[in-house]
């Protein structure tokens, strides 16, 4: 289901006029972000459609996000009538269910896709990162099918002091593979659902181009969000 519609964002997607469509459920809480919000009644997706042939070609992309998108029974549906208009869409994903993943790869759905990658699946930090619920199998499928795909695609990392730092990053830059992107964004305390986040403070961004700088010992792209 839908839960927000956001008709204009430029934060989302390299500066792209873009509109955003936020859906209900999640498979993982982060802690240290926002967590669930209340209940939606719902966003018809009449509405969407009637916005975006409003806008034509002035909308420069629409973005999927959450939530988690992939969880969405008629995502498929969804999708197949977004292409009708002719544009480019951004899928983010919290990488729990690489098959669907796939299968929307496959049937060529979207344009760019952003996986978020909270650790290295292999890491110790992996179960805190994910608040206990993230599969680490079901995150290394989908990053072997994201570095597999051909469009636009990105991990993203959210610099969290305590889970993520210079050795964390250089253990998911090794996973990069071919055109895919590692973009690391900043923490904010203030959107923390777990209050033992609030007090933490982020990294400097001195510290954000050190994290920077040892992801690009094994992958060249590499972006700061947010510092």
């Amino acid at each position: 289901m839908i839960s927000r519609f956001v008709k204009t964002t430029s934060s989302d997607w390299n500066g792209r006029d873009c509109c955003r469509l936020e859906f209900s459920g999640y498979d993982v809480v982060y802690p240290y972000l926002s967590g669930p919000g209340p209940d939606s009644p719902g966003i018809e997706p009449d509405e969407v459609f009637s916005y975006i042939r409003e806008r034509g070609p002035t909308l420069d992309g629409i973005v999927l996000g959450g939530g988690e998108p992939l969880a969405d029974g008629d995502l498929y549906s969804l999708l197949r009538e977004l292409r009708k208009y002719r544009r480019p869409v951004m899928l983010e994903t919290q990488g729990m269910r690489p098959d669907a993943l796939d299968d929307l790869a496959g049937a060529m759905m979207f344009d760019m896709v952003r996986l978020y990658v909270p650790a290295h699946p292999d890491s110790a930090v992996f179960g805190k990162a994910t608040g206990g619920r993230g599969d680490p199998e079901l995150m290394k499928r989908s990053m072997a099918i994201l570095n597999g795909l051909d469009v636009d695609r990105e991990f993203c990392v959210c610099a969290v002091p305590g889970i993520v730092d210079g050795a964390e990053i250089e253990k998911i830059a090794k996973e990069v593979r071919g055109k895919t992107g590692l973009t690391i964004s900043q923490f904010d305390p203030r959107l923390a659902s777990d209050p033992a986040y609030r007090n933490v403070r982020p990294y400097s961004r001195t510290e954000g181009t050190a994290l920077s700088a040892a992801a690009k010992r094994y992958t060249k792209r590499v972006a700061l969000r947010g510092f």
